[in-house]
């Protein structure tokens, strides 16, 4: 007797929901980004190599790490003004910002790192794939007849 492990996902509604819409958004944010860059006259180049699709990943985690900090030296002002007589209604304003910028950042390198997979995935050929690529047009082999 066999017995095989089930995984439940026990996240609500609007948790699943908001994976798929933020996935959309990444998606759109990707499509956007290359027509604007297009009809701008830098478009973006096909990422051909590991090394450059981590140089590109790492460009814009720096740019989501200053979000990060931003957000928590938000949350740590929170916490003094606990201590004080502080504004909590401008401090949360802040922090909403912080983390509306963050979320932007992080679509933003989702729509890259999909570009990379795309790129990388689909884009790129091995030399044998190559090799046999070009074979298929103008190959010398004749096709095997069937015995009949």
């Amino acid at each position: 007797m066999t017995y095989e492990q089930m995984e439940l996902d026990l996240r609500l509604d609007y948790e699943r929901d908001l994976k798929t819409n933020i996935a959309t958004v990444a998606k759109f944010t990707g499509q956007k980004m290359a027509e604007d860059l297009e009809s701008a006259g830098r478009p973006l180049t096909t990422i051909r190599t590991k090394q450059e699709a981590y140089g590109v990943a790492a460009q814009q985690f720096v740019k989501v790490g200053q979000k990060q900090k931003a957000l928590k030296g938000e949350m740590d002002d929170f916490l003094k003004s606990l201590e004080g007589d502080g504004e909590a209604t401008q401090i949360a304003g802040a922090l909403y910002n912080s983390s509306i910028e963050l979320a932007q950042e992080a679509v933003i390198m989702a729509a890259h790192a999909k570009r990379i997979l795309e790129d990388l995935y689909y884009g790129v050929t091995t030399p044998l794939e190559d090799y046999a690529a070009s074979l298929e047009g103008g190959d010398d082999y004749e096709e095997v007849g069937g015995t009949e």
